[in-house]
């Protein structure tokens, strides 16, 4: 299987918790496929950056359609359903990963700025 159309390198991926759809970042895009019975898959939903470079991503664990995405500094919560995000302020540096726990519903992030903080 084989998922194409990020212009440029892909950084991250992650499952959505039921395993229905994966997201791939690179730093001008994020995709969210569905994958079938083909050899391809399908972009279901697209968000390009609007200036800050994404770099990592996780869908919350309690809210299946919002996807969190690290980005340089700030984390970007994209609502899928609705189409509408909200940046939050978060690290002194690039978000280089991000984690969560579908046990009590906290996502992690780490960063260059040495800091891992959590968030509910």
């Amino acid at each position: 299987m084989l998922v194409t159309g990020h212009t440029n390198s892909v950084h991250s991926v992650c499952w959505d918790p039921n395993g229905e759809y994966l997201a791939s970042v690179s730093e001008d895009s994020v995709r969210v496929w569905t994958l079938g019975s083909g050899s391809e898959g399908e972009c279901v939903h697209e968000l390009s950056c609007n200036g800050n470079k994404f770099h990592s991503c996780v869908f919350h664990p309690a809210y299946p359609s919002l996807l969190v995405i690290g980005c340089y500094q700030s984390l970007e919560l994209w609502n899928m359903t609705e189409n509408k995000t909200m940046t939050l302020s978060a690290h002194e540096g690039l978000i280089a990963a991000l984690a969560v726990s579908t046990v009590n519903g906290l996502v992690a992030s780490a960063s260059h700025d040495k800091f891992v903080k959590l968030w509910k």
